[in-house]
């Protein structure tokens, strides 16, 4: 074995190497009395205070990395006022909130919940990127991200209609996705020293994750409603999220479900599995699976003759 030791992590061993990313490769590990981390060979050495070496593979904690990072997160967890999703900016990128209304049952009363709402439908006033992630990052702020799934698309140039037009799309490079986010902006800056420890490495984060799954969402959901012949459902889900109480403890996610189309009345509705409780983490996996079995999912706050039912 190599002793050879690497005394310093560059910019991107330093965001994977952490006492983190160890701990989710290796449960068990303690992370307390850490005095350094460095690299040897094919292993990451951990040494604590009291002189003691521990050594992983590099593997398994660089998979652990790319795990988290791409990690989906529940589906309140970047929705805006009044469960609004990405809101189109410009350049083929969205407005992307954080869920403070969702964070607890106080969370619309707060300074940042209060903000997404006066600011929600101003953003698209607003065409320098830069202006807009200090608006939406700031830490006075802290409202969301600037998201372009699909890459940035540059600002339009000067068009001289007099040139010869070039059709060579081999000479047009792909846009890559984006996000103004502290994560994915570390490692877009240092996506080459990411590359040396990663094979095929390119920049990603929990909300390019949250948005392609919401995306997907949204197609299955039109589907869902399209396979219907009469153009207007029959077979259709209301559902209702309350936040916790406090940070400790979950949410409570609740469907009615009906087969006599969203405008049936209170009576034509059956509250799915009433036994069991549903919570913020699960909410993907019902969407997805009562789309499967071809019910239309509506937020239940759309449905005005549900209301005393839910108020139950």
């Amino acid at each position: 074995m190599s002793t050879q030791v690497q005394e310093e992590l560059n910019a991107a061993q330093a965001c994977i190497y952490t006492r983190t990313n160890i701990a989710r490769a290796y449960q068990g590990f303690d992370d307390t009395e850490v005095a350094g981390i460095y690299l040897r060979g094919d292993h990451c050495v951990v040494v604590h205070r009291d002189g003691v070496e521990q050594t992983f593979e590099r593997s398994l904690i660089k998979a652990a990395h790319q795990s988290y990072t791409h990690r989906l997160k529940d589906f309140f967890s970047y929705l805006g006022p009044h469960y609004r999703g990405p809101s189109v900016w410009h350049n083929n990128a969205y407005i992307m909130f954080k869920g403070w209304h969702y964070t607890h049952s106080l969370g619309h009363l707060t300074s940042n919940a209060k903000l997404q709402q006066h600011w929600a439908d101003k953003f698209i006033h607003l065409s320098d990127s830069a202006k807009v992630t200090t608006l939406l990052q700031s830490n006075q702020t802290d409202l969301g991200h600037l998201v372009a799934p699909d890459g940035m698309r540059l600002s339009n140039r000067p068009i001289d209609m007099d040139a010869e037009l070039v059709e060579n799309e081999s000479s047009i490079q792909a846009p890559e996705p984006w996000c103004s986010c502290g994560s994915f902006q570390r490692q877009l800056n240092n996506v080459d020293l990411f590359r040396q420890e990663i094979e095929g490495f390119k920049p990603w984060c929990i909300h390019l994750t949250w948005f392609h799954k919401y995306r997907e969402l949204l197609c299955k959901r039109t589907e869902a409603r399209n396979a219907s012949t009469s153009g207007t459902p029959d077979k259709c889900v209301a559902w209702w999220y309350a936040p916790p109480a406090d940070h400790t403890n979950d949410g409570r996610f609740v469907l009615l479900y009906t087969k006599s189309g969203a405008q049936a009345p209170l009576t034509h509705w059956r509250t799915y599995k009433p036994k069991e409780i549903f919570t913020q983490h699960q909410a993907w996996d019902l969407f997805f699976s009562m789309m499967e079995a071809g019910y239309v999912p509506f937020p239940g706050v759309a449905l005005p003759q549900l209301q005393s039912a839910i108020k139950k």
